[in-house]
Formats: structure tokens, sequence, C-alpha cells
């Protein structure tokens, strides 16, 4: 009888700390002026549906002073690399750090640091560990024929002359390239800068008054929102983007262009967040929110 006894004590006990791991991971946010939920799913790392889900919500639209619960087990990542690791790899996440800035300064790259730490998104926290060394150095080896083979000669094709680009043509392409990178330079002058809804000055940004500062400090001036800057510029295919063109993002529900960012070079781009970073960062398209909310780029340079 006792030892029936000590089973059902014990199951309860499981039982109640089961229960307090997941309240525990409960969060409550409180929708401010401005709030979206796409907004708050890349505050806390969790997606539109689970807020939705969670909250039972049937719609996008939020009140002011609405209480959402936010359940951080439907988003937690591992803390712990996937790999073993000694000490001298594992990086400590720092106030102010984003994953390109850790990508740079370990000789790697972002889509590596997603990749061996199980990243779902670029979004970091205080305190959170990251495998920097993980990917080996890959070294190429040509393998050797048992037997050489010689193919068939075949005539040569005849050779078409491509028409070189005239001076006036390359000096145009080059001045657009040398300004872009200009503008993406100057641009990361301001990292950090915290976010400000409204916000147009080194004292704090939106994404449109970050874009518009930047270029107007170039001779361009923009509209003020994103959705009027998506409206001037030549479409560039996402294939085809180079360092200063403006890339849009539309979120969950929105009815227009609602972000906006610079394009820096291999797939990053800087833009004035209002999601966990909260100001002036480097951030991937290829991250989860941007990848499903791109919604097209411009280029405003030599227009």
């Amino acid at each position: 009888m006792r030892k029936y006894l000590h089973i059902i004590v014990l199951a309860a006990v499981l039982v109640i700390l089961q229960a307090g791991t997941a309240l525990a991971a409960q969060t409550v946010h409180v929708v401010k002026t401005g709030d979206t939920l796409w907004d708050i799913a890349n505050k806390y790392g969790v997606s539109v549906n689970s807020l939705q889900q969670n909250n039972d919500l049937s719609s996008d639209r939020l009140q002011i002073g609405m209480k959402l619960i936010i359940n951080s087990t439907t988003a937690s990542r591992s803390q712990t690399p996937s790999r073993v690791a000694d000490s001298n790899s594992i990086y400590t996440v720092r106030s102010g750090d984003n994953l390109w800035t850790i990508a740079r300064n370990f000789n790697t790259t972002v889509d590596q640091l997603m990749s061996i730490n199980n990243l779902s998104s670029d979004r970091l926290t205080v305190g959170d560990q990251l495998y920097v060394r993980a990917a080996a150095r890959t070294t190429t080896t040509t393998a050797t024929p048992s037997r050489a083979v010689y193919p068939k000669a075949t005539p040569p094709a005849p050779t078409v002359k491509e028409q070189p680009p005239t001076t006036s043509e390359t000096n145009a392409n080059e001045a657009e390239t040398d300004l872009g990178a200009t503008i993406c330079d100057y641009g990361a002058k301001f990292l950090g800068t915290t976010y400000r809804y409204g916000g147009a000055s080194p004292s704090g940004f939106d994404c449109s008054g970050f874009v518009g500062y930047v270029f107007k400090q170039h001779g361009i001036n923009l509209p003020r929102t994103a959705a009027s800057i998506y409206g001037v510029g030549v479409p560039v295919d996402k294939s085809n983007l180079q360092q200063g063109d403006l890339v849009f993002f539309k979120g969950p529900g929105a009815s227009c262009i609602n972000h906006v960012g610079i394009y820096t070079a291999n797939n990053q781009f800087i833009h004035s967040s209002s999601g966990k970073v909260y100001g002036v960062t480097y951030s991937s398209l290829d991250g989860y929110y941007y990848s499903q909310y791109y919604a097209g780029a411009k280029r405003v340079i030599n227009q």
C-alpha cells in the first residue's frame, strides 16, 4: 500500500513541476500605440499564428491596452550548440550584438551561424551562447581518373564579338556603385541608434526616417513613409540587388508597405528595427520574418 502511495505522490509532484514550467514560459505583453501582431511576434521571436491561437484572435486587429499571452515555449531555441565544443568556440551575446557583427568578428557568415546554432531567425538575446567555430574548412580534392579519356575533337563554335560598353555607360555604372557603397558606409555609423516612432534624426529613427536621413545627406530626397518611398525609383529583382538599393516589406494583415531598409551586400540590409533589437541594425533577407514578408526592391540612385 505504501509503495502505491509513494508512486501516486511522485506522479503528482511531476505534474505540478510541468505545470509550473509551462506557466513560467508565458509572458504577457500589453498592446501599445503602433503595435501590430507582426511587430509583437518579431519582438518575442514567435509566429503570428501562435499569437492568434494563444489569445483566441480571429483577426490581426489589436486594441490599446489589450493583454496578449506570449507562449515562449513555442519559440524557444536551443541555447546549447548542436555540437560538442571547447570553451574557446562559444561566444556569449552582449548588448548591441547582432549576427552580422559576430559573423564578421569570427570570420564566418550569418548563414553558418544560424545553421550551426539551429536559429530560425536573426534575433538574439543578451546572454545567448553561440557556437562560432563549428564550420570546419573543407578542402577540395580533385579526383584522378584511372585512365586518360580523350574526347573527340569538335569544330569550335563561331565566336561572337560583344560590343564593349561605352565609356559613358561604364562611368555611370561605377558612379552608381560607388555612391551605393558610400551610402551603406554612412548608414553603418548609426548602428545601435535607438528606434523612435516618427523619428528622423540621429537622436532616434523609425525605418523610413533612417532611410530618408541617410539618403538626404547624399543629395537624394525621399518621401517620408515606407509606402510612399515604394512609389519612387526603378524596380529591382532580388537576384540583382546592389549596395544602396532599397528593400521593402509588408507585414501580415498590412494593407500597404510598412517597412524599408537599405541593401548592403551578401543578402544583408541595414534598417531601424522596432523588433527585439529595437534600433539601427543589420538583418538578413534570408531571416524567417524578412524572407516571409519581403515585398520588393527599388533603385533610387541616379534616378
